[in-house]
């Protein structure tokens, strides 16, 4: 009889501990997921991003310790998750700082538009096709499409709806400036 209840209290100390192991892995691989999206997005730093994978790979190791012997204890999953929680909180922190990014990250297609329309608003300035009043309109214009990317981008992911907004928003900017350039006003040159 007393093999029978300690067999059966190990196995479901083996599928407690199973469990518990699945959460913290998952815990794990969202907050890799995270360090990465970061990284792409260019809310991280290259020394950033490096730190946080350094201190997953800890917790990484910890966790392997804390298996050898085949059940991860109440006490070792307590330990684990004030460890992930430490983690996400620093992921959060980096994520949100106001370092400056690697050039250009942001979303995908998006930056690459945003920069040769204001290089087609600079050459239209320097060539006298666009006025003073055309110019701050359509700087006015990239400048609402940088606050929306902005905003889109403040929960650390920019949607496909969000991402087909700014390509909208830029087709109107860049017929925008087409536009004012061909409109056959010309800056007054002194």
């Amino acid at each position: 009889m007393n093999k029978t209840i300690l067999s059966g209290l190990a196995a479901s100390l083996l599928v407690v501990s199973s469990v518990a192991l699945a959460g913290v892995n998952a815990r794990q691989h969202h907050q890799q997921q995270r360090i990465e999206q970061g990284w792409r997005s260019g809310e991280l730093t290259r020394g950033e991003a490096r730190r946080l994978g350094g201190e997953q790979r800890m917790i990484r190791r910890e966790e392997r310790a804390y298996r050898t012997d085949g059940v991860l204890s109440p006490r070792e999953r307590r330990d684990l998750n004030r460890d992930l929680n430490r983690a996400s909180r620093h992921i959060y922190r980096e994520k949100h700082d106001a370092q400056e990014r690697r050039p250009g990250t942001g979303t995908p297609g998006v930056d690459r538009r945003e920069a040769n329309e204001r290089a087609r608003i600079g050459q239209g300035v320097r060539s006298g096709e666009l006025t003073r009043d055309e110019t701050r309109a359509l700087a006015a214009e990239q400048r609402n499409i940088r606050q929306e990317e902005r905003a889109y981008k403040s929960d650390g992911i920019v949607t496909r709806e969000e991402r087909k907004d700014l390509h909208q928003d830029l087709n109107a900017a860049s017929r925008h400036i087409y536009e004012e350039k061909h409109d056959g006003e010309t800056r007054n040159t002194p």
